[in-house]
């Protein structure tokens, strides 16, 4: 016998919705077909207009800008919110000759990158094989038993323990690498570079340099290298006025020099 319920009891009828309730739902399907637009747009303009088009370079020299760009993977369709800084860093430092320093963007698609070239500032002999190096004791090129020519500084006393190209050198101690980059910053800043032939590091607490018109100059330790060199260079123009050449320079004090000459 089947039992009738109540007429006001029907579990799977909804109930009627009110006109506020269809006008929010409205509302959420707006809003969410307006978010669908905005991403089908957004991805759109990611595809087709923000892309990386026009790479600037600033500091190099030698190296072309087409390379630079190849290095760092800017030859292809990179969208402008996908570049990778840590990628073009690595392509770029991969190159011994190239260091990276950074980069900017200009929406909605250039990009400037800045780089620095790394220059031979001097040689050095190892196990009879010539190396070139920059100030940074980074090793360029590997020369083979060639002699130094004379357009660049000749290092000595460095007793490297390992020389690898794209690396930079490893000294017998970590003070004469320290010392090398220091006098070498000062000696460029000075432009003093075509004037120096010599550069001994046997001792860091006690370094000399040999002139290319043959003074030898003792610096003493790696400290006040700047008033050291001003110096150094104040005296070599004095004694070049009054014809003498050669002989010694003590220079070890800043603003204090004593001059011995060849003949004595």
């Amino acid at each position: 016998m089947s039992q009738q319920l109540p007429p006001d009891f029907a579990p799977f009828q909804s109930m009627p919705k009110t006109p506020l309730q269809t006008k929010k739902r409205a509302g959420v399907r707006m809003l969410i077909l307006t978010l669908i637009l905005i991403c089908a747009v957004a991805v759109l303009l990611n595809e087709s207009v923000l892309k990386i088009r026009n790479v600037a370079v600033v500091g190099n020299d030698e190296i072309t800008w087409e390379e630079i760009v190849r290095m760092a993977g800017l030859d292809q369709n990179i969208s402008y919110f996908a570049v990778n800084e840590n990628k073009i860093r690595e392509g770029i430092n991969a190159n011994r000759y190239l260091v990276y320093e950074g980069l900017t963007k200009e929406f909605p698609g250039s990009l400037t990158l800045y780089v620095k070239e790394r220059k031979s500032a001097a040689n050095v002999q190892v196990m009879g094989v010539m190396y070139l190096l920059d100030e940074e004791g980074m090793v360029l090129e590997r020369l083979g038993s060639t002699q130094p020519d004379g357009t660049l500084i000749t290092v000595t006393g460095f007793q490297a323990k390992e020389v690898r190209l794209g690396h930079q050198i490893i000294p017998g101690t970590q003070a004469q690498l320290e010392v090398y980059m220091a006098l070498m910053e000062e000696i460029q800043l000075q432009n003093y570079q075509d004037q120096v032939s010599e550069l001994n590091l046997s001792n860091p607490d006690s370094l000399y340099l040999v002139t290319v018109d043959g003074y030898t100059a003792h610096l003493g330790d790696g400290t006040e290298l700047r008033a050291k060199l001003g110096t150094l260079r104040g005296v070599v123009a004095k004694l070049r006025e009054m014809g003498k050449y050669g002989g010694v320079i003590e220079a070890s004090v800043p603003a204090v020099a004593t001059y011995t000459p060849v003949e004595m």
